[in-house]
């Protein structure tokens, strides 16, 4: 459960990363307004990636750096193959530009927001944990 939360939330934090990234590009005359038929393209292109770096996350890879470039292989990958089967974009130099950074910033992006979270979890869960060696401390010392 805990693997299909991650994977969830990671999903849903690229689609928003995404659609906010595009909202300004489109806002600059960059990318054509963001409709509705889009937005769901977007998320169809998104959950693709993360399925694809589920799949590949199962790989018990001995580098960091490794595993990041399979992530960003996944995250391309899954946007460049469902972006064209889905007709989301025409691919030209532009296009191909603008969709390999924002592939890139928002995979950093996700990144660094997982890993505050798991700070934020690692850092609550010590906290427990402290509190209950305490108690665990305070009962001890009242029976001897």
């Amino acid at each position: 459960m805990l693997y299909i939360k991650r994977y969830l939330t990671s999903d849903c934090i690229s689609f928003t990363f995404v659609v906010l990234i595009y909202s300004i590009l489109a806002s600059l005359d960059i990318m054509p307004p963001l409709t509705t038929l889009l937005a769901f393209q977007l998320f169809a292109m998104s959950t693709t990636a993360t399925l694809l770096m589920a799949i590949t996350d199962r790989i018990a890879w001995k580098n960091r750096w490794l595993s990041i470039a399979v992530d960003l292989i996944d995250v391309l990958l899954g946007v460049f193959v469902s972006g064209m089967l889905l007709n989301v974009f025409v691919l030209n130099p532009l296009n191909l530009a603008v969709v390999v950074g924002m592939c890139i910033f928002v995979y950093f992006a996700v990144y660094g927001v997982l890993m505050i979270k798991d700070q934020v979890d690692a850092s609550r869960i010590n906290q427990q944990l402290q509190w209950l060696q305490q108690n665990r401390d305070k009962r001890t010392g009242e029976n001897q």
